[in-house]
């Protein structure tokens, strides 16, 4: 169902990528940020964003502001100086993590209290996580499942106790993944 999704939305907007090409648009989503309000400073921190998050974690931009990790989630960037991710596929790509979170799901936020940037998890796995700063998670996956913190060495240093849990502040400064289950 997944990949269902990701593929039909990245047919749905190389239409839109090849109009704003012509355009003379900066990034192939430009026309999608454009519909969803954007102004040409705010498309274009956003794809600095999303650029940025490429590099870091190798995935593959889907839509304006969401990034396929590999094919087991997506990451919801948040643009600059706005609390939350904008949904910009008008409902095709949903976020789990959008308050209050879906039921079966561990977020993670690039900042404190549930704000910025999220990458839910929802399969059991090992995921990355790319921030260094103070952020925050939700863990609202099935009553007692563990979410386990794992350094660089891939050794868990720490884990939430199950779920329902939740850290509005927490240093992700030594946590390099998250295995959920």
């Amino acid at each position: 169902m997944f990949a269902v999704a990701v593929a039909t939305l990245a047919l749905t907007f190389s239409a839109g990528a090849a109009s704003a090409g012509a355009e003379g648009a900066t990034s192939p989503y430009a026309s999608q940020a454009k519909q969803a309000g954007l102004t040409a400073s705010q498309t274009s921190a956003l794809q600095n964003e999303v650029d940025r998050y490429l590099t870091q974690t190798g995935g593959k931009q889907v839509a304006a502001n969401v990034i396929d990790l590999g094919g087991k989630n997506l990451m919801f960037v948040a643009l600059p100086g706005e609390t939350h991710p904008r949904d910009m596929t008008k409902g095709a790509l949903a976020d789990p993590c959008a308050l209050p979170v879906a039921y079966g799901y561990f977020c993670a936020y690039s900042g404190t209290n549930w704000h910025g940037t999220s990458i839910p998890m929802y399969k059991c796995a090992r995921y990355r996580i790319p921030w260094t700063a103070d952020g925050s998670w939700v863990d609202n996956q099935t009553t007692g499942t563990v979410a386990n913190f794992l350094d660089d060495s891939g050794v868990s240093r720490w884990n939430d106790g199950g779920a329902f849990n939740m850290d509005d502040d927490a240093p992700w400064y030594w946590v390099h993944w998250v295995q959920n289950c």
